[in-house]
């Protein structure tokens, strides 16, 4: 049997064992799948789901790709430079170690209430995870490769654009992999705590009023997003440098 299929069985298995828990509780309480099936419905029809999750998808690509920018030039610059990397690397344990999260209030002070707080939160949740792939990237590139590229005439930006960034383009994507997952987290957390909109503060808000199938409903959504995020561009963009990853290590 393919692994996807046997990953697909998982779905049926989850919405029995829903269908049993739900079965215990009044539906206010634990709405089962037909609840929140109905309650998506209505939430569609009145077009208030698909408001929240565009401007939370909108908000996720904005600030992942401004982070994935940053680190690359940074990582590239930190990894090719010993004084420079030796520099960052206080300030990147620092920020690797304090909860994206962390800053959600003292960033909604200072930027208000909207999009550009949750934007400086993704920002800041996935730019360490993939700045600290790159310059590992870095390090691994082979010196008699660099010593090739400089003797046929490569330096400066060539060396960067045709040397560096090949090379690390296979440990950049775990990097990626890895903050994507964090930004996403991050970005609902914040939308919870200080958003006005977005999935987050669509979950937020109904579970204030008691509207558990809605909570339920945003919690289904965002984990959905996540897997077709991931299914549709992270594994494809994994496996396509899987090889190339395997060649550079010989």
């Amino acid at each position: 049997m393919k692994k996807q299929t046997i990953g697909w069985l998982s779905v049926p298995f989850v919405l029995g064992i829903w269908f049993l828990v739900a079965s215990q509780y009044p539906s206010y309480i634990f709405p089962g799948p037909i609840d929140v099936w109905n309650e998506a419905i209505l939430q569609w029809n009145n077009g208030e789901i698909q408001s929240h999750v565009l401007l939370s998808l909108k908000r996720l690509v904005i600030g992942f790709v401004i982070a994935a920018l940053l680190a690359f030039m940074i990582g590239i610059l930190g990894g090719a430079f010993r004084p420079l990397r030796e520099f960052l690397m206080p300030i990147v344990t620092f920020f690797q170690a304090t909860p994206a999260m962390a800053w959600a209030p003292l960033l909604i002070i200072f930027l208000g209430l909207g999009d550009a707080p949750m934007i400086a939160v993704i920002l800041i949740a996935s730019f360490f995870p993939i700045l600290i792939n790159v310059i590992q990237g870095m390090n691994m590139i082979s010196e008699s490769h660099i010593r090739a590229a400089k003797s046929l005439g490569a330096k400066g930006w060539r060396l960067g654009v045709y040397v560096y960034l090949p090379e690390i383009i296979p440990a950049a994507i775990s990097g990626v992999s890895v903050g994507f997952a964090i930004a996403w987290r991050s970005l609902v957390a914040a939308e919870m705590i200080g958003g006005n909109s977005g999935i987050g503060y669509f979950i937020s808000f109904n579970g204030q009023i008691g509207n558990t199938a809605s909570v339920i409903l945003g919690i289904i959504i965002i984990g959905f997003l996540a897997l077709m995020m991931d299914y549709l561009l992270l594994k494809p963009l994994q496996q396509r440098f899987a090889g190339w990853a395997s060649r550079n290590e010989n």
